[in-house]
C-alpha cells in the first residue's frame, strides 16, 4: 500500500506542479459561475431532461477592460432532430465539470457493459434499458457509439464562432491510449451555420496486439429561415484494430506470482498477433422542411399572430459500410495440431482470412405534418410519412474458386460475390402534444406493407408530465412500444472463411414497456422498464445467430440519489435486472455505480472535485468476444463480476477550460486479480490519465 501511495503522490505532484503554473497565470479572468448538469443516471456524461428552446450562454473570457457599449453576447444554441427529424429538440453546450472524468465512451453510455479493455474497441451493453430493439448493419452494432446515425448528430446556431478543443492521454508511450477531438462551428449569417466536427482514437492498448485506431469527420450545416429550413451532414467513420483474441491462458493475470516473465501486462502471450478487422462508412443526410399555409391567432398579450398550417418535409440518408477481417499469415496459427486452433472451422484457405461484406442504404422520406398551435380546437399535432429504403449487400458466397499463385503452383483461394437488393416500403402516422410545460404525449404508428420486412410494424406511445408534490416540482415519464421486426438478412445468411449459416428466422416480437418517477429538486430518480420478447435472435455458445422459441421477460429497475453534506458529494446509481432465460439473455443481477467527491473553489476562479468512483457488479455469464464477426456470444465457461473497480480522480475548471487526471483501477491487486470484461480479456492495469477540454468563443 506504502508503495502504491508514494508512486501516486509522485506522479501527482509533478502534473500538479505543471497545472497549478498553468492555472495561476489565469487568475486576471473571472470566474465562471459553476453548475450541475443533469447527468444521466449512472455516470452517462450526455446532458438530459431539457426543455426544448433552452440555449447556453457563454463568456468572452477576456480580463475587465473598456468594451464597446454594445457587445455581442457569446451564445450558443444546439439541437438534435427526433421524431423522424420532424422537431429540434435542444441540449446545452457541455461545459460543467461534473462526470468529466469519466472518459470511456462505454461507461458514458451505460453504467454495466461487456467490452474488451482499451478505448476504441467494440463492447455492448448490459443493461436491459440500452438494448436496441433492431440492427442497422450487423457488423458494426457493438461499435454502434462511433457510428452513430443521424438521430444523435447536433447542429448549432451561433453569434460568434465556437471552438471545442479536446485531448486525453494515457501513458506510458510505448503502451499509450490518446483521443483528439476538435468541433468549430460559425454562423455564415443569422440564418445559417456550418461546422465540422473530427475525432481520433488512437490505443496501442495495454496488452499485446490490441491497437485501435478510429477516426470520425462530420461536415454540417443547416439554415433556417422564415418558411424553409435544411439540416445537412456529410460523415466518414473509419475503424481499425487488431484482433488479439484475448490472452492464452487466465492464469497469468489471476496468479502472476507463478510467471515472472508475464508480469507486464504486455508481455503476456495472446492468441493472435496480425489479426485485425477494418470498418468504413460513408453517410451522407439531407433533411428540409417548408411551412405551408397560414393562420391567425391571438397570443398571450392579445397580439394577432400567423402561424403555418403545416410542414412538409423530404428527408435523404445514404449509408454505405465495408467491412474486412483480415489474417494474412493463418498458417502461423495452425501449428502441428489443428485442433488446438483457435477457430474450429476453416472452410476456404490455410494460408490466409479474407473476409469481407459490404452494405449501402438509400432511405428517403416524405412527411407531412400539420401543425399542434394550428389546431385550436383538439390541441394536437398530426404528421403522416411514407418511407422507402433500398438496401444492397455483397457478400462471399460458397464455395470460392481457385486461381493460380504467380510465384508458385500453389492454387490460391478466391471468393465469389454475390450481391442482393432488398427494397422496403413503410407508411404510418402520429398524433403530439409538445407544447406546454406541464404535460407532453405523443402516439405513433409504423407498417411495412412492401418488400423484404413486409408484414413488419411499430406501435409506439410517449407521455411526459411535471406536477407539484409539496414545495418540490415532479416529473412523471412513461414510454413503449410493439415491434415486430424481421431479422437483418446477414444475420440469416452468411459465408467466410471460419464461420458459415444459412437461418429462417421469423420475425422478433417485443413489448417494451419503461415509466418512471424523477425530482430534481431532491435529486432523486426512479425508473422501471419491462420486455417481453418472442422469437429472440442471439449468438449461441458456437458463436453463431440463434433464434430462441422461448418467451422472455426482462425487468430492470434503476434508483438514483445525489447526497450533499457541505461540498462532500455523493451520487449513487443501484441497478436491479431479471431476465427469465439467463441461458440467451445474460444479465447482472445487480450493479452500483458510485462517485464521491469533495468540491470547492480555489482563489475565487478555480472550482475543483477530488473524489472517486466505485463500479460493482454482480457475476454472471458475460458474453465472450469473437473477432471474426465482431460479436458477443454466449458463454458458461466462468462467471465474471464481483470485483469492485475504484478510480480516483481531480477534476478542475477554469473559466473555458476543464481537465482531468485519474488513477484508473487504483485497487488493481488489493484484494484478488479477477479483474475481468469477460473471459480471456482482462480489465486493463493500474494507470495515469489526464484529459483537458476548452471551448473559444471569438
Amino acid at each position: 500500500m506504502f508503495r502504491i501511495f508514494q508512486y501516486i503522490c509522485l506522479r501527482m505532484r509533478r502534473i500538479l506542479i505543471y497545472i497549478s503554473i498553468f492555472l495561476l497565470s489565469n487568475l486576471v479572468v473571472k470566474a465562471q459561475i459553476v453548475q450541475e448538469r443533469n447527468l444521466d443516471r449512472g455516470g452517462i456524461g450526455q446532458p438530459g431532461g431539457q426543455i426544448p428552446g433552452q440555449g447556453v450562454d457563454g463568456q468572452d473570457g477576456r480580463p475587465n477592460q473598456e468594451v464597446p457599449k454594445s457587445p455581442v453576447k457569446h451564445v450558443v444554441r444546439n439541437w438534435k432532430l427526433t421524431d423522424d427529424y420532424t422537431r429540434a429538440d435542444s441540449i446545452p453546450v457541455d461545459t460543467l465539470s461534473q462526470g468529466f472524468q469519466i472518459h470511456s465512451p462505454a461507461f458514458r453510455e451505460s453504467m454495466v457493459n461487456v467490452q474488451l479493455g482499451n478505448i476504441g474497441a467494440p463492447w455492448k451493453s448490459a443493461m436491459i434499458s440500452n438494448m436496441p430493439i433492431y440492427s442497422r448493419f450487423l457488423f458494426t452494432e457493438n461499435l454502434s457509439y462511433f457510428f452513430a446515425g443521424p438521430d444523435t448528430w447536433r447542429y448549432y446556431n451561433t453569434r460568434t464562432p465556437y471552438t471545442n478543443l479536446y485531448y486525453q492521454y494515457s501513458g506510458p508511450k510505448r503502451r499509450s491510449e490518446e483521443v483528439v477531438g476538435v468541433l468549430f462551428t460559425q454562423n455564415i449569417n443569422k440564418n445559417w451555420n456550418a461546422g465540422f466536427n473530427y475525432q481520433l482514437i488512437s490505443s496501442i492498448g495495454k496488452y499485446e496486439a490490441q491497437k485501435v485506431e478510429n477516426r470520425h469527420f462530420r461536415f454540417f450545416s443547416s439554415y433556417s429561415g422564415v418558411r424553409y429550413q435544411i439540416h445537412g451532414s456529410f460523415v466518414y467513420n473509419r475503424t481499425e484494430q487488431l484482433e488479439n483474441g484475448g490472452i492464452t491462458d487466465e492464469d497469468f493475470v489471476l496468479h502472476p506470482e507463478k510467471y515472472e516473465e508475464y508480469k507486464q501486462a504486455e508481455t503476456i502471450p495472446v492468441n493472435f498477433y496480425s489479426a485485425n478487422n477494418r470498418t468504413d462508412n460513408f453517410q451522407l443526410f439531407l433533411n428540409q422542411s417548408l411551412d405551408v399555409g397560414n393562420i391567425t391567432i391571438s397570443s398571450h398579450e392579445g397580439e394577432p399572430t400567423k402561424l403555418p398550417v403545416g410542414t412538409a418535409l423530404h428527408t435523404l440518408h445514404i449509408d454505405r459500410s465495408r467491412r474486412i477481417h483480415n489474417i494474412n499469415d493463418l498458417s502461423r496459427y495452425l501449428g502441428e495440431d489443428a485442433s488446438s486452433f483457435y477457430y474450429k472451422n476453416i472452410y476456404a484457405d490455410t494460408l490466409a482470412t479474407r473476409d469481407s461484406v459490404y452494405y449501402v442504404t438509400i432511405k428517403n422520406t416524405f412527411q407531412l405534418r400539420f401543425n399542434e398551435e394550428a389546431n385550436s380546437l383538439l390541441r394536437f399535432g398530426l404528421r403522416v410519412f411514407i418511407t422507402n429504403n433500398v438496401e444492397k449487400y455483397k457478400y462471399p458466397l460458397q464455395p470460392v474458386k481457385f486461381k493460380q499463385s504467380t510465384n508458385s503452383l500453389a492454387l490460391i483461394p478466391e471468393y465469389l460475390m454475390g450481391d442482393t437488393t432488398f427494397t422496403t416500403t413503410l407508411i404510418g402516422g402520429q398524433i403530439f402534444k409538445n407544447e406546454g410545460e406541464h404535460f407532453r404525449w405523443n402516439a405513433g404508428m409504423k407498417l411495412y406493407f412492401q418488400g423484404y420486412r413486409a408484414g413488419d410494424s411499430e406501435i409506439t406511445a410517449d407521455m411526459l408530465t411535471r406536477f407539484r408534490v409539496r414545495k418540490d416540482t415532479a416529473q412523471l415519464f412513461a414510454n413503449g412500444g410493439i415491434y415486430l421486426v424481421t431479422p437483418e438478412f446477414l444475420a440469416r445468411r452468411y459465408y467466410s472463411n471460419h464461420f458459415m449459416w444459412n437461418n429462417r428466422f421469423n420475425q422478433v416480437k417485443t413489448v417494451k414497456l419503461r415509466g418512471g418517477v424523477e425530482i430534481p429538486t431532491r435529486k432523486l430518480e426512479l425508473s422501471a422498464e419491462v420486455r417481453l420478447i418472442n422469437d429472440y435472435v442471439f449468438w449461441n455458445q458456437e458463436a453463431l445467430p440463434e433464434q430462441s422459441s422461448d418467451y422472455i421477460k426482462l425487468i430492470e429497475v434503476r434508483l438514483f440519489k445525489h447526497f450533499k453534506l457541505g461540498n462532500f458529494h455523493s451520487r449513487n446509481t443501484f441497478l436491479y435486472q431479471i431476465s427469465s432465460n439467463q441461458e440467451v439473455i445474460p444479465l447482472p443481477d445487480y450493479a452500483i455505480y458510485s462517485s464521491n467527491y469533495y468540491q470547492n473553489t480555489l482563489f475565487k476562479v478555480l472550482f475543483f472535485q477530488l473524489g472517486f468512483d466505485l463500479r460493482y457488479t454482480s457475476e454472471w455469464y458475460t458474453p465472450a468476444y469473437m473477432p471474426a464477426t465482431g460479436q458477443f456470444y454466449l458463454q458458461q465457461v466462468r462467471k465474471i463480476g464481483d470485483y469492485p473497480y475504484v478510480d480516483l480522480f481531480l477534476n478542475m475548471q477554469l473559466k473555458r477550460a476543464r481537465m482531468f487526471i485519474k488513477m484508473d483501477h487504483i485497487n488493481q491487486g488489493m484484494l484478488n486479480n479477477n479483474y475481468f470484461h469477460t473471459i480471456n480479456y482482462p480489465v486493463n492495469p493500474r494507470g495515469l490519465r489526464f484529459g483537458v477540454s476548452w471551448n473559444f468563443y471569438d
